[in-house]
């Protein structure tokens, strides 16, 4: 193979590998992950009008007593009428969680409700007797019990349990000869600017053979699973959700609007955000969507909560991993700074091959690998480097864009590392840091120079859409391989000296 032919191989690969980042990237900004369901049930009561719509259920009345609850980590409102959550507020990231919906409506997220249309009606109108009035959640768990008697004499009772560490809360419920249900939505209060970034929001479900369905309301009328693990309405960053061994579910949409219908009495309900920790103890990660790098995004992610113990600014937590993976990927670096090295050097013998035999293909070809063999060289072995690092490239991706834990902190100027930075200057300074990093690596044709130039312009405008944590990992990244490929350069010199 001529030397030509392996640098024109060289472009092709680096080409190859960039196109295929930017679609990737194109695609996880425009996708539409939410997933059309096929199968339907019919649900009586699900009117779907561009203007008017109901669910089978009817809102909930009476509502003027609520109990207040009040923990580390958020705080709640519990209506006294069938003990629904009316009010849910994350304080960490200041995030409300029931819906407008739910509110213009009257129907609440744990709102219990009967297929029995009498029952159904008692559950929604009667308050309630509380055994406490507010609820401080401090050093253990605290309960509310909430009982009413029917006029045929049975007890309803519901308990719910909250801990001051977690956001899961623990329901019981019981009412003899009834077949009881728990609601979760309408929907989910989104909290942020709707973008092509927000991913999924809507109905979300993981069965018990491990398969996440992510539901789309604005494609269904109706839609019922069995054997669920979790169930309950997502967006990107919030989840709510109720957990049990296994049950059934019906998701019942109409003009986009969805509740999910949880076919449990006693169950663990989770309201908050997706941090990694929380969801991992109930076996709920599966409901962060880190794409098809989840395999290595996961583990990077708990590598990044590991050092946040230590380092409390996760912009020096970006450095300290680039600097990491550099590390780890140093001696594959160094092997190919070598070999790119000896192409340089090699480039006047390949020359004189060339033209002795202009005018044999097949001899020049077989001339030029034996001279690499000779020489110890791997005309290709500047590509593998650039390659490798493109798992890591989108595991990091996805982190920055799904990773709640990473949502608001910043570094420096930048308010957000999770979003683009604004002033743009981030983008501009890795721009340069890709050309100083080809200033700084050894190359035989003057060609391929030109089209790095052209790529760090490239890349310079398409990152400026990236998560500023994603920017700020590949300017230090190629910062780090300059000052690599330098003292490697002068190793070489010296040792040639």
């Amino acid at each position: 193979m001529s030397q030509e032919h392996n640098k024109k191989l060289l472009v092709i690969v680096q080409a190859v590998a960039i196109t295929f980042l930017v679609f990737a990237l194109f695609t996880r900004f425009t996708r539409n992950k939410q997933q059309e369901v096929k199968k339907t049930v019919a649900v009586a009561g699900v009117v779907e009008n561009k203007k008017n719509y109901s669910f089978p259920v009817k809102g909930l009345k009476n509502l003027n007593a609520f109990i207040d609850i009040d923990t580390p980590l958020y705080k709640a409102k519990v209506s006294k009428v069938n003990g629904a959550i009316v009010d849910f507020y994350v304080k960490k990231y200041k995030a409300e969680l029931v819906s407008d919906e739910a509110k213009k409506l009257n129907i609440y997220p744990l709102t219990t409700i009967s297929n029995n249309s009498t029952l159904n009606t008692w559950l929604l109108e009667t308050p309630l007797k509380s055994n406490v009035s507010s609820v401080l959640v401090a050093k253990s768990p605290e309960k509310i019990v909430l009982k009413g008697t029917l006029p045929d004499g049975r007890e309803f009772v519901k308990e719910l349990t909250f801990h001051p560490d977690s956001y899961v809360i623990d329901v019981k419920e019981a009412l003899k000869g009834a077949k009881l249900s728990v609601i979760i939505g309408p929907d989910i209060k989104v909290n942020e600017a709707h973008t092509s970034r927000m991913g999924h929001i809507g109905p979300v479900l993981e069965l018990s053979n491990g398969k996440v369905e992510r539901i789309d309301a604005k494609k269904i009328k109706s839609v019922a699973f069995n054997s669920v693990k979790w169930a309950g309405e997502e967006d990107k960053y919030f989840l709510c959700a109720v957990k049990d061994s296994a049950f059934s579910v019906d998701i019942v949409a109409s003009n986009g609007k969805s509740i999910v219908n949880n076919h449990v009495a006693n169950f663990k309900a989770f309201f908050g955000p997706k941090e990694l920790s929380q969801l991992e103890k109930l076996g709920m990660d599966k409901a962060i969507d880190f794409g098809i790098f989840g395999f290595l995004a996961k583990p990077l992610l708990k590598f990044f909560l590991f050092l946040h113990r230590f380092i409390p600014n996760y912009g020096l937590v970006i450095i300290l991993i680039t600097l990491i993976i550099k590390i780890i990927m140093h001696p594959l670096t160094h092997k190919s700074f070598e070999s790119m090295k000896k192409m340089q050097v090699l480039a006047p013998r390949i020359e004189e091959l060339k033209k002795k035999y202009s005018k044999d293909p097949k001899k020049l070809n077989e001339e030029m690998m034996k001279l690499y063999k000779e020489e110890g060289v791997n005309p290709m072995g500047g590509c593998l480097p650039m390659i490798l690092q493109i798992p890591v490239f989108f595991a990091l991706y996805e982190i920055f864009l799904n990773a709640v834990e990473l949502k608001g902190v910043s570094f420096l100027w930048i308010k957000d590392l999770s979003t683009p930075d604004p002033t743009y200057i981030l983008p501009i300074l890795m721009g340069l840091s890709m050309i100083l990093q080809q200033k700084l690596t050894p190359s035989s044709n003057p060609e391929q120079q030109k089209i790095f130039y052209v790529m760090a312009i490239v890349f310079t405008f398409m990152f400026a859409k990236f998560p500023a944590g994603l920017v700020l990992y590949w300017m230090t990244n190629n910062l780090i391989t300059a000052a690599q490929n330098f003292i490697i350069n002068k190793m070489i010199h010296h040792g040639e000296s």
